[in-house]
């Protein structure tokens, strides 16, 4: 059942609060390090160990790793959601260096990176798509962490562990500036959603997501907010992570035969929830429009990632032509297909 009313009937966009956790949980790993963002987590191993190097895959968030450039030098090899495992032969790393490994979607399973674990270079695995996926909890890497909000309504609030129990970071004491506003906003969406807001309370939370987002963004390595860790202290819920799965189903089976876009994956490991359903497009022009035509609908789409600085031309037509649709645990079937009958009407528009 769909948690908001059918007044303000919106699919994705930024969590709200207060929700009620279901239980059971899945506890975190221990110990562990508890910073506000998955960049801090990353920025305090490299200076706890520091690499030579820092590998990332050439798919990636690449606007996180500004910060990480500071400190040490930053090169690519070659990864994409569509293959099983990286082109190895573009991973020259050194003994030393570290690799970040990424789980995209929440969809993979690892296939290639644990044999490389133990090894001269230091793997660090990046599930912030799935903390909970057989991969992030059958690891053997070195350290890895995820990102929560991605995930659960938190506003902010990243998780650092270590699978093979090598020292981590200590953790930082101190909060970063940003975490308030965006709880803040997170607080007035709930009201909004549930009460029937007008447009002025609309435009005050977006308000106030922004520039906590742009604060949170220029934060040296902080520590999780109060408010993060209160509301995911038992752990990530089991259920939330059922109706992802489900909802992803669910979704994939109401838009069989779309001509528009294909899944970028229609199938992923068992008991792993994908953070959504990837849809990759025609064209760019084909993906905006449709990606429009779902904003006037209320179904808020982020595209995962936008690459902005130089990248081959598989990276770059990858970014032009997907498209994430959230399957998370506010929404129920009935929410998918309605999204689903979106997509087709903006099949029969494009």
């Amino acid at each position: 059942m769909t948690t908001v009313t059918e007044t303000h009937w919106e699919v994705g966009g930024e969590f709200h609060s207060p929700v009620e956790t279901p239980r059971p949980f899945h506890p975190w790993p221990r110990p562990a390090v508890w910073y506000a963002l998955g960049r801090h987590a990353v920025e305090a191993l490299v200076e706890m160990l520091r690499p030579g190097t820092l590998w990332l895959p050439d798919y990636f968030c690449h606007e996180v790793a500004v910060g990480w450039e500071r400190l040490v030098e930053v090169r690519t090899y070659e990864d994409d959601p569509r293959w099983e495992e990286p082109r190895w032969e573009s991973l020259l790393a050194a003994p030393g260096d570290m690799v970040v490994a990424v789980n995209y979607f929440g969809a993979r399973e690892g296939t290639g990176w644990e044999e490389r674990s133990g090894g001269d270079f230091v793997l660090v695995g990046d599930h912030s798509h799935d903390p909970f996926s057989p991969w992030a909890l059958g690891s053997n890497a070195d350290y890895a962490f995820s990102s929560l909000r991605k995930t659960l309504p938190v506003p902010d609030g990243a998780i650092l562990w270590s699978p093979r129990g090598l020292d981590l970071p200590p953790q930082p004491r101190q909060t970063a500036e940003g975490s308030e506003l965006k709880l803040a906003a997170m607080l007035l969406k709930g009201r909004y959603l549930e009460n029937g807001g007008d447009d002025a309370l609309k435009e005050r939370f977006r308000r106030l997501q922004i520039e906590g987002e742009e604060q949170l963004g220029r934060a040296p390595v902080a520590a999780a907010s109060q408010a993060a860790r209160e509301a995911v202290i038992g752990g990530a819920p089991l259920p939330w992570r059922v109706r992802r799965a489900d909802n992803a189903v669910h979704l994939l089976g109401a838009l069989s035969g779309l001509e528009i876009a294909e899944p970028l994956f229609d199938e992923w490991p068992a008991g792993a929830a994908p953070l959504g359903v990837v849809l990759l497009f025609e064209s760019e022009e084909t993906r905006d429009r449709a990606r429009e035509t779902l904003r006037q609908a209320g179904v808020y789409c982020p595209v995962h990632w936008p690459i902005e600085r130089p990248a081959s031309e598989r990276v770059r037509d990858l970014s032009a032509r997907v498209l994430t649709i959230p399957t998370d645990w506010r929404y129920s079937a009935a929410d998918m297909e309605r999204v689903a009958s979106f997509l087709r009407e903006a099949e029969t528009g494009v």
